[in-house]
């Protein structure tokens, strides 16, 4: 995914911007702050855990972060990640798009005010998500919404808070927002590190140009 610089500008005021030199933070583990570098993580609730679990929606979720280049000399580097989730009754996944900031207030908003109840922390990467993926020739400034994602327990774990809400889109129609809404059982996910093929379609859908658009720089 290609974060284009007006869409940063007008959304995101402090995004992360990182140097190959810059201080650790939580997520250095996981994927190392370098130009280009990707990771996948990805959880499938079985049959088991939905029975045990009935006011869950999400049957699976899916994040592919990607550290991008920004512009600069030297290169400025953004995290961008692409958010897959898919619920009960509907075997089509939706798709997020954003970009990460890790600060030592970040589950805090402009009032000082939590951002999202759940994350127990006050220092996290946030990450703002647009309303709709960045492949379109015009971009609305809409945001669409926060998340926060944390380490796990180890290097191959990767925790994902939600906020009770969400805009996201489906692949075969990128223009329509959906409205998703999470409840109590919804916020909170686990996921495990796995390789980069179960991430490629989720790549894909927040990075392949509408018909007619022509492919972003990279």
């Amino acid at each position: 995914m290609t974060l284009r610089p007006q869409a940063v500008l007008a959304v995101v005021t402090s995004l992360l911007v990182l140097s190959p030199a810059s201080a650790e933070t939580p997520l250095d583990d996981l994927i190392e702050p370098e130009l280009n570098r990707t990771a996948c993580f990805a959880r499938v609730y079985d049959a088991a855990h939905l029975r045990a679990n009935p006011k869950q929606k999400t049957t699976a979720m899916t994040l592919w972060m990607k550290y991008e280049n920004m512009g600069g000399t030297p290169p400025v580097m953004a995290l961008a990640i692409a958010l897959a989730i898919k619920q009960r009754g509907d075997p089509v996944a939706m798709y997020s798009q954003g970009g990460c900031d890790f600060q030592q207030t970040g589950n805090r908003d402009t009032s000082n005010n939590v951002l999202i109840k759940t994350y127990p922390k006050e220092a996290g990467f946030v990450c703002m998500q647009s309303a709709r993926p960045d492949v379109f020739k015009a971009v609305s400034a809409q945001e669409g919404g926060d998340l926060i994602l944390d380490r796990g327990k180890d290097r191959d774990t990767l925790m994902v808070y939600l906020d009770d809400s969400l805009i996201m889109v489906k692949r075969a129609n990128r223009g329509k927002l959906i409205g998703v809404k999470f409840g109590a059982d919804d916020r909170v996910f686990l996921l495990r590190r796995t390789d980069l093929k179960d991430c490629a379609s989720t790549e894909e859908a927040v990075t392949t140009p509408e018909p007619g658009v022509p492919s972003r720089p990279r």
